[in-house]
């Protein structure tokens, strides 16, 4: 196995000195051989930076150190934030020429690849909570890069079009990097524990982490009717693995003692080779420790809900201009039903939080709780519909109600239904003017 450097990235908030434990394992093991191993610091918490300026200050970086980027000669570790950093890394330099990517190995842990539940808390409370009384930038908070990692942020969206959905760039292939994503279940304690979510490691969601999306466009037509113009998933299956009894901060710090399993996954995943090891180690994780995890979790009758697989679904509503359609509802109910045991199931229960983007609300994130679907809904032979509706501008300018609705999940149909992922749904609904907008009259 030939050596190779190794560059390791923090998160939000986080400096060199975080990644400590994580660089003295990687170090001290027989089985993984390094040249060098170069851990980062970049500022994320200044407002005005952005993910682009990280990502491009990356390459700059690298190429100052003089560190090798031709195809495959070095690998990476990402934590959180880090992951939308390389990713911005790779679109910047290597967006259309994925077959010269110069990562071979990439391992993101606890990825925010699709946003993080508090990223729009409040950005002191989000200081406080994460550093505790050490907290100090209560005046620069990253305020860009907190944007970005808002749950349904149009920068993550516009990322997955370039780095997922794009046959023109297939960069996470075998053929051009071996990447793992590696997420725990678990809560922080203390004051973490306040604002822990189900089916996330406390500050990630599960289903946000995972490069397994997928990407619908929904065009509604006049006078009636709706069109599926567009089904796109990844390329290839992204090796993904959830582990039981790890959080956020855990994920990076492998103990002395103990943390066999996170050990043993992070030699496995800086050490493939080929495309075949790569596709048995996709298997393993998804038939062994991922199955594991959740049978283990609903075993815990106190932790049971938080072994939940939930699906993060981002919804974007546009004109056919491109216009943003920021004042809408979409309503989840069975349409053959007479009565409305669907929808109130769905609201009270299924559907478990709703988050409009800060900065745009044509963007919206759903988290759905896919166990209580599956045997709440199908496992009872129901089904679930959507409807949309818009709310009018003004009286010259309104948009199209739709009088149909779309099946969203039925026993014989469950493409759009897969745990622990998140699926994109563009939506595009008629602007229409009124006959005042513009008239003619003859001249008599």
């Amino acid at each position: 196995m030939a050596k190779k450097p190794l560059l390791i990235l923090h998160g939000w908030s986080g400096e060199s000195k975080h990644l400590g434990k994580l660089s003295a394992f990687l170090k001290s093991t027989n089985k993984f051989k390094v040249v060098d191993i170069w851990l980062s610091d970049y500022l994320s918490m200044n407002d005005e930076i952005t993910i682009q300026d990280l990502g491009q200050a990356m390459g700059k970086a690298i190429k100052a150190n003089k560190i090798s980027e031709k195809h495959h000669s070095f690998d990476v570790i990402v934590h959180s934030t880090g992951g939308l950093v390389v990713r911005q890394y790779l679109i910047h330099y290597f967006l259309g020429k994925p077959e010269q990517c110069p990562i071979k190995n990439l391992v993101m842990l606890a990825p925010a690849n699709f946003g993080s539940p508090l990223a729009h808390i409040g950005k002191s409370m989000l200081g406080r909570l994460k550093m505790g009384w050490n907290w100090d930038h209560f005046w620069q908070t990253g305020t860009r890069v907190l944007n970005a990692l808002e749950l349904g942020s149009p920068i993550s969206w516009n990322m997955a079009k370039l780095d997922l959905f794009n046959p023109k760039n297939k960069i996470f292939t075998p053929k051009n990097i071996y990447t793992t994503v590696l997420v725990g279940t678990d809560s922080y304690t203390g004051l973490g524990e306040i604002t822990h979510e189900n089916g996330s490691d406390g500050t990630v969601r599960v289903s946000t982490a995972n490069l397994n999306a997928s990407y619908i466009k929904i065009v509604f037509n006049l006078p009636s009717g709706y069109e599926v113009i567009e089904k796109k998933t990844c390329y290839d299956p992204i090796a993904f693995g959830v582990l039981y009894n790890q959080n956020h901060g855990t994920i990076i710090r492998p103990k002395d003692k103990g943390d066999e399993q996170l050990k043993e996954l992070l030699i496995k995943s800086l050490t493939i080779e080929n495309s075949d090891q790569y596709g048995k180690h996709v298997e393993y994780l998804r038939d062994k420790i991922n199955e594991k995890t959740f049978k283990d979790g609903m075993a815990e009758k106190k932790k049971e809900k938080r072994y939940h697989q939930y699906q993060n679904v981002v919804i974007r509503v546009h004109d056919q201009f491109g216009e943003d359609v920021k004042d809408y509802f979409i309503e989840f109910f069975q349409e053959k039903e007479k009565t409305d045991n669907v929808m109130q199931k769905v609201h009270k229960e299924i559907l478990e939080k709703v988050h409009n983007y800060s900065n745009n609300s044509s963007y919206r994130s759903f988290l759905f709780d896919i166990t209580d679907m599956r045997k709440d809904i199908l496992d009872e032979g129901k089904e679930l519909d959507m409807s949309l509706c818009a709310a009018a501008l003004s009286k010259n300018i309104y948009y199209h109600d739709p009088k149909d609705y779309l099946t969203v999940v039925s026993k014989k149909d469950k493409t759009l239904l897969k745990e622990n992922t998140t699926l994109f749904v563009d939506i595009e609904l008629p602007r229409i003017q009124d006959k005042r907008v513009f008239q003619f009259k003859k001249v008599a």
